[in-house]
């Protein structure tokens, strides 16, 4: 007889992996089983959940509002039993993780170190990256990412908040003046922290959460923020980076902060699992020392 929530669990790994044989195979069931039970599940339901091609499989609009839920069922059920099952184990095992290469370096690193000598059981890999990964086919339990998660899918927790400061070379301001409200940034040329191709709007405010979108461009495009921080330290734009990362540049005067009356928004840093799959003893006791000394760490690099 079919269980339901393994079902659910089923399904919901189909439609991340869009292959019967490779959800068969990562819950380790046969693959006939797995399409015996989404027939029985679209039995029950009353609807068609997927469409099956030779190649893949799409999920339906009806199998896009079943698995909307069944992640909700799946996460809360997975959680619960894990307060149950693994309340007094110690963390153990091997843990993958992915973090961005500058934040990841400064931040997540150390208190990785710290974390692997209060439990030597656990071992980790850390995976330095700046691209969004995909936790379910790269393998991650776990990714720490900086600004809001591409990855509406997957479960997250807000770890802390990251400030952002406009900056600029005393040379590129000599050469082409001081920006005094966001909208002259149009004129001006500007490090974009992301790609090229794809529009970059900044969105300055007099108050938290009020921010105008600014749309900006420049000659200089990189995914690396140290980049953007060397290209504006160069005086070739102004650039919107970190305050953790330009703090000691804005002390010894080799960039200037810009538009001080105003607030940009936060970036926040987030711990992203995958989604619909159980979280490990060691993988929340990672998180939740992350959590516990990101905010102190971020202090004392820009206090």
């Amino acid at each position: 007889m079919m269980d339901r929530l393994e079902a659910l669990r089923l399904f919901s790994r189909l439609a991340e992996r869009g292959s019967f044989s490779a959800a068969a195979r990562d819950l380790k069931i046969k693959q006939s089983t797995a399409s015996k039970w989404i027939a029985e599940l679209e039995a029950q339901f009353g609807a068609s959940l997927v469409e099956r091609t030779t190649r893949s499989v799409r999920v339906t609009e009806a199998g896009q509002r079943l698995m909307a839920r069944a992640r909700e069922l799946l996460a809360a059920f997975d959680e619960l039993s894990g307060e149950f099952n693994e309340s007094d184990r110690e963390p153990r095992g091997r843990v993958r993780v992915s973090i961005p290469v500058v934040f990841g370096r400064l931040f997540i690193v150390p208190s990785v170190g710290d974390f692997l000598r209060r439990h030597p059981a656990v071992s980790a890999e850390l995976v330095m990256i700046d691209r969004y990964v995909s936790l379910v086919d790269e393998g991650f339990d776990l990714a720490i990412r900086v600004g809001v998660p591409a990855d509406t899918s997957a479960r997250g927790r807000k770890l802390a908040d990251s400030g952002r400061v406009l900056v600029a070379a005393p040379s590129y301001l000599g050469a082409r003046g001081r920006p005094n409200a966001p909208s002259d940034l149009r004129t001006h040329e500007c490090l974009v922290h992301g790609e090229a191709n794809a529009p970059t709007v900044w969105r300055f405010g007099r108050e938290p959460g009020k921010g105008v979108p600014v749309p900006v461009r420049g000659r200089f495009a990189a995914n690396n923020s140290e980049a953007v921080a060397l290209m504006a330290r160069q005086g070739l734009g102004v650039a919107l980076l970190a305050d953790w990362l330009v703090r000691d540049d804005i002390k010894r005067g080799r960039l200037v902060p810009l538009l001080e009356d105003f607030v940009t928004p936060p970036a926040p840093v987030f711990a992203l699992s995958p989604p619909g799959r159980f979280s490990s003893t060691t993988v929340r006791a990672l998180t939740e020392h992350l959590a516990a000394g990101l905010a102190a760490r971020l202090e004392r690099k820009t206090g």
